[in-house]
């Protein structure tokens, strides 16, 4: 399969593709589909960029009935920020697809909201086992029209203690299904789960390589207590924009984002101790530039994925290669460059090289990385962030905060960032220099005739 043209797609989904400059599959894609649209239930092993979502949505999106108001297709994945990213992963695959809706349902916001969207259900659901597990003990959520479940990072869901939540969703589920389990990792808990809960799959192994080709390692020889001074060092050598920086702990992140902001760069933290307003904040800012660095835990991390993220550093390395690799793959993902720079003690070049698959391409010193005296800190982030309390249950649309920003603020098409326009609130670059103007104009006028409360989002 050399183009999604020869797969017997809706064109609805072809039209999608197109737009979106998807041509060629990935090898996942090409190897999973076929199988998928078959109706053949699916283990497949993929590592971390390869295109897994769309492997395993196009199907999904080509057998939903959308005249039916059920859940027909269930993604059951370990996190939060994952749920969310899967879930607007599918919705822009869709986005040609009348009378779909797309939801996802976790922790951290109002099981209310979503026991009332369920009065009209979403034909696709994208759920973190905990929140469907609560769902299913209220008799809130009806499972008893789906064709489809996915458990997406099948590993990191075992990992994380939810086997009893996964028995209670598939215990549930209609016998006549497909099922279809991607994982990073096949560890034995893996394969107990393809064991007890697949039938006859079909086996699929996207690459043999840890590392894409596309990744460039490089690894920065450092005494353990120097790592603080060289990470600063590094970001402050180099363009910071759309880096991740990971550390272990939550004590660390919070530590580490207090000492890179002295040094006058944008870093914000990202860990599970924060509640999820305060995530899905940070996320947005650095999704449109607002904030150039976040420093995160890896289990924050997982759903990172981000056009914008162009660097990764390992400032800690994790327990294990899986782990690594995983946080690697934050970046160089669907065929882009991208550059994992690794702070190595003499103990942590000890781990590198008994871990098989990784190999730095290069190998710096600190000394490599002395900034010049006459050199300038870095610039403020170009772009800062408004918040406007309406989104698309106020029937408000990037089109109209454009149009807004045109017609009040005065701005330039070309000047305005990324727009995310959610339930109830939206959020839009701008550029920081005028950021306070903007927003005081945007506040007093109007936005598709009504007026909103537009406020600046501080770091």
């Amino acid at each position: 399969m050399s183009s999604f043209n020869e797969l017997n797609l809706k064109p609805a989904l072809l039209q999608r593709l197109q737009e979106l400059t998807f041509h060629t599959p990935t090898p996942i894609q090409q190897e999973a589909i076929p199988v998928l649209l078959q109706g053949q239930d699916v283990a497949g092993q993929a590592e971390t960029g390869s295109g897994k979502t769309a492997a395993y949505g196009l199907p999904i999106l080509q057998n939903i009935d959308t005249d039916l108001q059920q859940v027909q297709a269930l993604v059951v994945v370990p996190t939060r920020e994952l749920a969310v990213q899967v879930r607007q992963e599918l919705k822009n695959l869709a986005q040609q697809l009348t009378n779909l809706k797309v939801s996802a349902f976790y922790g951290g916001h109002a099981f209310s909201q979503e026991r009332a969207s369920l009065a009209f259900p979403p034909q696709v659901l994208v759920g973190t086992p905990g929140r469907l597990t609560d769902h299913l003990s209220r008799r809130t959520l009806d499972l008893g029209h789906l064709k489809q479940i996915v458990l997406d990072e099948a590993d990191k869901l075992l990992e994380m203690g939810f086997e009893e939540e996964l028995d209670q969703i598939l215990d549930v589920l209609p016998a006549k299904r497909q099922t279809v389990l991607f994982s990073a990792t096949m560890p034995d808990k893996v394969k107990e789960l393809i064991s007890n809960s697949l039938k006859n799959p079909k086996f699929i192994k996207a690459t043999t390589t840890a590392i894409p080709d596309q990744l460039h390692l490089v690894g920065l020889k450092v005494e353990q207590n120097e790592k603080k001074e060289a990470l600063a060092a590094l970001l402050l050598s180099k363009d910071p924009t759309g880096t991740v920086v990971f550390a272990n702990t939550r004590a660390t992140t919070d530590a580490l984002t207090s000492f890179l902001q002295e040094k006058g760069l944008t870093a914000k933290a990202l860990h599970g101790g924060m509640e999820q307003i305060d995530r899905d904040r940070t996320m947005t800012l650095f999704r449109n530039g607002s904030t150039t660095i976040l420093v995160a835990t890896d289990l924050a991390a997982r759903g990172l994925d981000i056009d914008a993220l162009t660097t990764i550093v390992h400032f800690e390395l994790p327990d294990d290669e899986a782990a690594y690799l995983h946080r690697s793959g934050r970046t160089g993902r669907a065929g882009k460059s991208g550059t994992v720079y690794t702070l190595s003690s003499k103990r942590d070049e000890q781990k590198l090289r008994d871990w098989g698959h990784v190999r730095m391409d290069e190998w710096l010193k600190l000394a490599d990385l002395q900034i010049n005296e006459t050199k300038a800190m870095p610039e403020a982030a170009a772009f800062a962030t408004l918040h406007i309390n309406a989104g698309r249950k106020d029937k408000l649309s990037p089109r109209d905060i454009v149009g807004a920003l045109i017609a009040e603020a005065g701005l330039a098409a070309a000047a305005i960032g990324k727009i995310e326009v959610q339930d109830r609130q939206s959020f839009v670059a701008v550029p920081a220099a005028q950021s306070k103007a903007i927003a005081t104009k945007l506040g007093e006028g109007k936005i598709k005739g009504r007026k909103f409360r537009v406020t600046l989002v501080q770091d």
